[in-house]
C-alpha cells in the first residue's frame, strides 16, 4: 500500500455558473522514503493539488488516502501532523513579529502530542543544526535573516512534529541559485535521516533532476505523464512532457 494515493481528484474554484474546474480526474500514488516531482507551466493545476493534499482546499470529487484512510472526511489531529507543508515565500509564511525560537515552539502549541520530553530550548537548537543553522538565530526574527535561513526556520519548524510527508510548494523558487542548492541537498538529506516522503512542486526540470525519483506532469489540471525521473528525461511519452523538456533545454543553452 503507498503513504499517499489520490484518486481521481477535481477540485473547483467557485460555485454555481462562475465555478471553474481547475483540478480534473488527478491519480498518481507515493510510496514511502520516496521523492515525487509534480511539475508544469504556472496554471497547470500543481498548487492547486498540493493544497487539496494539505488540506487547504476541499476537493470536489474523488479521494485522498494516506496509509489506506481517506482524507476527504474531517481529518484527525494526527493526520493533520503528519502531512506538512514548506511554501513558495519563506519570509511570508513566517509570522514577522515571533522569533525563530517562537516560531519552531510554536508547532509544539499546535501539536502538543509532538512536544518533546526534556527542554523546549535544546530541542530547537537540535533542529536548527538539523537545518545547518546556528543557536545565535534563536532569537532573531524573519527580517533579520536571509531567504535561505527564513526557509531553513520554516523547514525546522516542520521537522518540529516529526511529519510523514512534506509537501513542498516552489520550496526554492524564490531563492538565490547557489541558496537553492543548498537547500535542495537538505531536502534530499532529511528524507533519508527522518524517513520522509517528499511531494515536490516546482515547473524548474533542473531541480527535478537533482531530487526526484519519479515526476508527475500535469497540463491543464490534468496528469498526462508519470515516469521515473531519468526516463522521462530520456524517453517522455507525452507531447507536452517533451516540450517541457525542450523548452528546458533551450534556457541552459
Amino acid at each position: 500500500m503507498s503513504l499517499l494515493e489520490v484518486n481521481n481528484l477535481d477540485v473547483t474554484y467557485g460555485s454555481g455558473r462562475g465555478a471553474t474546474l481547475v483540478v480534473r480526474g488527478v491519480s498518481f500514488a507515493l510510496e514511502a522514503r520516496e521523492v515525487l516531482a509534480l511539475v508544469g507551466e504556472s496554471g497547470s493545476g500543481k498548487t492547486t493539488v498540493a493544497r487539496a493534499i494539505v488540506g487547504l482546499l476541499n476537493p470536489s470529487a474523488g479521494e485522498i488516502l494516506f496509509d489506506g484512510t481517506n482524507l476527504a472526511a474531517r481529518r484527525s489531529r494526527l493526520q493533520r501532523r503528519d502531512i506538512q507543508m514548506v511554501f513558495q515565500d519563506p519570509r511570508s509564511s513566517l509570522n514577522p513579529r515571533m522569533t525563530v525560537r517562537a516560531l519552531i515552539a510554536e508547532a509544539w502549541r499546535a501539536h502538543p502530542d509532538a512536544a518533546p520530553d526534556g527542554p523546549a530550548t535544546e530541542a530547537i537548537v537540535s533542529l536548527l543544526d538539523q537545518v545547518g543553522l546556528p543557536d545565535s538565530v534563536l532569537d532573531r526574527r524573519p527580517s533579520q535573516l536571509s531567504g535561505g535561513q527564513c526557509q531553513r526556520v520554516s523547514i525546522a519548524r516542520v521537522l518540529a512534529l516529526r511529519p510523514r510527508l512534506i509537501v513542498c510548494d516552489e520550496a526554492v523558487s524564490a531563492l538565490d541559485v547557489s541558496v537553492q542548492a543548498q537547500i535542495l541537498r537538505l531536502l534530499v538529506d532529511l528524507t533519508a535521516t527522518h524517513n520522509l516522503s517528499l511531494l515536490f512542486i516546482t515547473h524548474d526540470l533542473g531541480v527535478v533532476r537533482q531530487i526526484a525519483d519519479r515526476v508527475a506532469v500535469m497540463h491543464h489540471g490534468r496528469v498526462v505523464e508519470i515516469a521515473p525521473t531519468e526516463q522521462l528525461f530520456t524517453a517522455p511519452t507525452d507531447d507536452y512532457s517533451r516540450e517541457l523538456l525542450s523548452a528546458a533545454l533551450d534556457i541552459q543553452l
